[in-house]
C-alpha cells in the first residue's frame, strides 16, 4: 500500500521556492538543488504542479509558466498579477483566512511576503476590528522545531513515548532521520536504539523530548518506507463505523474504505489486536467488528472487565 507524500513539506518548499525563482530567472538547476534540497526530478515535479494553476475553467498554464531547459530554470507569472488587485469582501475574507491558516502551521518558514499580504488584507477589511485567526495546531506540533534541528544537525534525541499498539510508555534514544507529515499527523522517523530497528514515532504520543548532544551514527536505509506500512503477516480487520466514528478512517492506516448497507466500512491490518479492541470499546456502539472473531472476543472481554471495575468502584470497593 503506497503512502501519501509529505504534502506539507512540499507545499512549504514550493511557496518559498517560487518567489525566489521569480527574482532569479535563469538560475541553474544545481543552485536550486543546493538551496532547497531537491533533485532535478523533484524540481521538475514541483514545476509541473505550477502548470496546473489556472483560472475558472482550470485548464492550467494561465497563471504561472515554468521552464526547465537544460540546466536553467525560469518561472514567470501572468501579466495581470502586475495590475492592482481588486477584491470583493468575500474574496478578501477568504484570502485572509487562508493566509492566517497557512501562517499558523508550526514549522513553516517565516515569509515576509505573507506577513505583508496579511497586513494589507486586514487594513482593507477594517484594521484591528477585522482580526481573524485560524488555528491548525495539533498536539505534538510544539516538538517540530526541536526535531527538525535534530535531524539537520544529526543529533540523537531521548524520547518518553506512549505506544498506542502496546499501551506502554517507554524511554528510548532515537537517531532521527526525518520528520514527515502523513494522514493528518506528524511522525519522527529514525533508528530506535531500544528496538534496534527503524521506527516511526507519532509526535502527539511523545510525552517528553530531550536532545542528547550525541551524534547520529546510523545510516538511513533508502528503501525504508515512510511511516507505518502493514506487513503481509498482519491480521486483517474489518470494522463498520457510524457517522460519529468516521474520523477513524482518517486517523488509522487504512487499506480500503467503502460502504456496506449505508455504513462506512474500513479494512486495515495490524500486528496486534489489543489496541484495536481498546478502540472498539472506546467507540461503543459507533463501531462494530465484522472480522476477525478474535477481535470481537477481545473487545467483549475488555468491555466486561471495564464494566466490572466501574461496578466495584461504585460499591466503594
Amino acid at each position: 500500500m503506497s503512502r501519501p507524500a509529505p504534502t506539507l513539506a512540499r507545499l512549504e518548499r514550493i511557496l518559498t521556492m517560487v518567489p525566489w525563482l521569480l527574482t532569479n530567472p535563469g538560475v541553474s538547476v544545481e543552485e536550486v538543488g543546493e538551496r532547497f534540497g531537491v533533485s532535478r526530478e523533484e524540481l521538475a515535479d514541483d514545476l509541473d504542479i505550477l502548470g496546473y494553476c489556472g483560472l475558472p475553467g482550470y485548464g492550467g498554464g494561465d497563471l504561472v509558466e515554468a521552464w526547465l531547459v537544460g540546466d536553467r530554470v525560469t518561472v514567470r507569472m501572468a501579466d495581470f498579477f502586475s495590475r492592482p488587485l481588486r477584491l470583493s469582501l468575500r474574496e478578501a475574507v477568504t484570502m485572509l483566512l487562508a493566509a492566517r491558516a497557512l501562517g499558523s502551521v508550526e514549522g513553516l518558514a517565516d515569509s515576509d511576503a505573507l506577513r505583508r499580504a496579511v497586513d494589507k488584507l486586514q487594513a482593507l477589511l477594517g484594521g484591528d476590528g477585522a482580526r481573524v485567526a485560524v488555528d491548525l495546531s495539533a498536539p505534538g506540533d510544539e516538538l517540530l522545531g526541536v526535531l527538525r534541528r535534530a535531524v539537520e544537525d544529526g543529533e540523537v534525541v531521548r524520547l518518553v513515548y506512549r505506544s498506542a499498539s502496546k499501551a506502554q510508555t517507554t524511554e528510548r534514544n532515537v537517531e532521527p532521520w526525518a520528520v514527515v507529515g502523513s494522514g493528518g499527523s506528524w511522525y519522527l522517523q529514525g533508528w530506535c536504539r531500544l528496538a534496534t530497528a527503524p521506527r516511526d514515532f507519532r509526535l502527539d504520543r511523545i510525552r517528553s523530548l530531550e536532545p542528547t548532544g550525541e551524534r547520529v551514527t546510523s545510516q538511513r536505509d533508502a528503501g525504508t518506507p515512510p511511516v507505518y506500512q502493514p506487513s503481509p503477516d498482519d491480521v486483517e480487520v474489518v470494522l463498520d463505523l457510524a457517522p460519529s466514528a468516521a474520523w477513524v478512517a482518517e486517523w488509522l492506516v487504512i487499506d480500503e474504505v467503502g460502504t456496506h448497507n449505508g455504513v462506512r466500512r474500513v479494512r486495515l491490518r495490524t500486528a496486534n489486536l489489543d489496541w484495536v479492541a481498546r478502540l472498539v470499546v472506546r467507540l461503543g456502539g459507533a463501531a462494530s467488528v465484522v472480522t476477525p472473531a478474535a477481535l470481537t472476543n477481545r473487545a467483549v472481554k475488555l468491555a466486561t472487565a471495564t464494566l466490572r471495575r466501574y461496578q466495584r468502584s461504585g460499591n466503594g470497593k
